[in-house]
């Protein structure tokens, strides 16, 4: 990408760098529900500090510290401008990219994901990124005449311990498969080719209509599978001579399901055998988080669909946000401590962000690092000779 090839050494080495997981916990305020049963708020947040404390009936309450902390008073709006905006534009400057809900049934995730798509102030973070990521599009092809992008999706769901492809009329299951650079991918899947945010916006409703939802007691439509909706940009750079530098680049919207016991769900048959399935997914991801956080020992992301198609996002070279969706009423307070206590692992996890050059561009790439690195070695030996150089 070109934005690579006129790096200086700074950008470079800040390209290269690890960087943690940001973890941000959205409250939702009290619902009706909650308060016509009496329920008490038992959560306080402090928006400047960035910090989260539970109050428990006997005992101290807990605390913890996040990169941020949002409550009812930022809107959809606010929230996608100053936590997903700066991600969408290192996206189109060839880096990958995750945002994933998590919490139990009822917190927020779908309506921090999606929102309500026909109404303005209420959409969610997916719909707003297809609108930005096009309006980055039209700016980028004005400053620079020579640049092309080429934007595709896929939309998957990961429901009973199976992947289906939500873009795709038959549902049947489909398998994960590893590439040569030991990531995953969903093999078969429905990559459409789009010209307008319209059609993303279209192919997602398409795909939410096929998501398995089901009453539960948390929450009359919750979602009872995971779900991935991915972002492929492909920009093309070519100069006046016809030379051109192509990168790929994915953006990954990830809606978990809920994280709850089963015991508060009221969930009985299949949706209390889709908690399960969503239970071991979810137990696998923590399973991948700890021994991330602990840095030894094999990783397991072949323990379950959901961490193998997570694997970049989750210490790989990927930029990555989590959301933490908490409601605030007493009566869900150790779900609350649990989505924290795992949002606190997660924080720790550290990625290495790297453009994402194609293969020729990659070796170009390498070429040009050892032609600067034996310049300055040149310089080097002009300026001290060799028997210093040696000495060294």
């Amino acid at each position: 990408v070109s934005v690579l090839y006129w790096m200086g050494k700074k950008e470079k080495e800040k390209a290269n760098s690890a960087e943690n997981i940001k973890v941000i916990v959205r409250c939702r305020p009290l619902n009706s529900k909650e308060q016509e049963s009496g329920y008490k708020p038992c959560v306080d947040l402090n928006i400047a500090e960035s910090t989260v404390q539970v109050n428990h009936v006997c005992g101290d309450p807990d605390r913890w510290t996040f990169d941020a902390v949002v409550n009812n008073t930022y809107t959809q709006k606010d929230v996608f401008n100053q936590f997903i905006m700066p991600m969408i534009d290192s996206v189109m400057e060839g880096f990958n990219a995750t945002v994933f809900a998590y919490g139990q049934s009822g917190s927020g995730k779908t309506h921090t994901m999606t929102g309500k798509l026909d109404i303005d102030e209420l959409r969610g973070i997916i719909p707003r990124t297809f609108e930005y990521v096009f309006s980055v599009m039209r700016e980028q092809q004005k400053a620079h005449s020579g640049r092309t992008f080429g934007v595709s999706c896929t939309f998957v769901e990961l429901y009973n311990g199976k992947i289906h492809d939500l873009l795709a009329k038959q549902q049947v299951p489909l398998a994960v498969k590893e590439n040569k650079d030991k990531t995953f991918f969903v093999q078969g899947v429905h990559a459409p080719q789009v010209k307008f945010p319209e059609d993303l916006t279209r192919h997602m409703e398409e795909g939410t209509e096929r998501r398995r939802v089901a009453s539960t007691d948390l929450n009359a439509d919750s979602s009872r599978s995971h779900s991935l909706f991915t972002l492929i940009i492909d920009m093309i750079d070519t100069d006046e001579d016809g030379t051109s530098r192509s990168v790929t680049s994915k953006f990954n919207l990830v809606d978990l399901a809920g994280s709850e016991r089963q015991s508060k769900t009221g969930a009985a048959g299949d949706t209390l055998k889709e908690g399960c399935n969503i239970n071991l997914s979810l137990s696998a991801l923590g399973t991948v988080i700890d021994t991330l956080v602990k840095g030894k020992g094999h990783v397991p992301f072949r323990s379950s669909p959901l961490t193998m198609l997570l694997k970049d996002s989750l210490g790989g070279s990927s930029k990555t946000v989590m959301f933490a969706n908490i409601g605030p009423s007493e009566h869900n307070l150790s779900e609350t401590v649990s989505t924290l206590r795992f949002a606190d692992r997660a924080k720790q996890i550290k990625n290495k962000p790297v453009v994402n050059l194609d293969a020729k561009d990659q070796k170009i790439q390498e070429l040009t690092d050892q032609v600067t690195e034996l310049k300055e070695k040149l310089k080097q030996f002009e300026s001290v000779g060799v028997a210093k150089m040696e000495e060294e």
